[in-house]
């Protein structure tokens, strides 16, 4: 019996010094939590994690889903996760920066331009609301958040509007929108994609305005980013040059044939496969190709959190970036 006892004690020393186990170490240098809102823009997430690209790098990833945008920013600030695809609010994200500097960067961002916008503002089909003018007394629905509730403050003010005066702000959760549209409990929805395109699927609604916030505040528009925790940045960079690897090439793929990469949607987003061949995918944007365009259009984006004393002070989207993926 004692010989047994030594034999097993000898084989857990050894496997314990070769390191053996059933997978990868579980050390936070293998193990990254990545948030995510199950919406289009968290489309480089499914597709890297679907075709394995996280796996070839030799991480072993945990997708934690939100609900809302400053959900997944307040788990960046607490350290509950290491990044967050995609589908993060940028203009939380440069809020939340702005108060807590030096805690968040972007390595990518998502997006669409005046031609390939990533919203639109839809009324009833059969409204006569035919100008933002025209919203002077009624019901506006928007996703809830700082985020949206600025953006149509400014839209509403280029055209002589106040927000809470003269329009009523109806904030909505995507699961809502289309329904209150419908219901008539609200008369126009600033609606982002998919939910533009399952409200006019249903019959809902009807485009009034396409792309009003390229058209009126930035163009491209990058609504959505990718965000990193800079302490895991900072104390795990192979790591992180390793997921953005593998971001980088699920963008790629994404870029060269988006038709054929809207499958990835499915499961991992509520969207039904009518929808998913339906709604347009928008625009995906790696740091490291950040045109100057880019980077003014997202300027002029945090110039309106300023000018509404949203924050004291200017943001300056360089300070965010981060584009190391060596």
């Amino acid at each position: 019996m004692n010989k047994i006892f030594v034999a097993v004690i000898g084989v857990i020393l050894v496997a314990g010094l070769l390191g053996l186990s059933s997978g990868p170490a579980a050390g936070p240098e293998q193990m990254v939590r990545i948030g995510d809102l199950p919406i289009v823009d968290g489309l480089p997430l499914y597709v890297a994690l679907e075709k394995g690209y996280f796996a070839e790098e030799g991480l072993h990833v945990e997708r934690v889903q939100f609900e809302a945008p400053n959900q997944i920013i307040d788990a960046l600030l607490q350290d509950r996760i290491d990044f967050g695809s995609p589908s993060i609010a940028l203009g939380i994200t440069g809020i939340a920066d702005h108060k807590n500097p030096g805690k968040l960067k972007i390595y990518a961002a998502a997006g669409g331009s005046v031609d390939h916008p990533k919203e639109n503002l839809l009324v009833a089909p059969d409204s006569d609301i035919v100008s933002i003018s025209d919203l002077s007394g009624k019901r506006l629905g928007i996703l809830g958040g700082i985020q949206w509730r600025t953006i149509a403050r400014e839209l509403l003010a280029q055209h002589g509007l106040e927000m809470d005066k003269d329009v009523t702000i109806v904030e909505l959760s995507p699961a809502l929108q289309v329904q209150a549209l419908a219901s008539g409990q609200i008369d126009a929805l600033l609606a982002l994609e998919p939910m533009s395109t399952v409200a006019i699927q249903q019959g809902a609604g009807k485009i009034m305005i396409s792309g009003p916030v390229e058209k009126g505040i930035a163009n491209p528009f990058y609504g959505g980013a990718g965000v990193v925790r800079a302490a895991f940045a900072e104390e795990y960079p192979e790591q992180t040059a390793k997921v953005l690897r593998a971001f980088e090439r699920a963008m790629d793929d994404i870029a060269a044939d988006p038709a054929a990469h809207k499958q990835y949607l499915l499961g991992y987003t509520p969207l039904s496969e009518e929808v998913v061949q339906e709604v347009p995918i928008v625009m995906f944007r790696s740091c490291s190709d950040f045109t100057s365009d880019d980077i003014g259009a997202m300027q002029a984006f945090y110039d309106i959190f300023t000018k509404y004393g949203i924050v004291d002070g200017e943001i300056d989207p360089h300070t965010l970036l981060y584009c190391e993926t060596e």
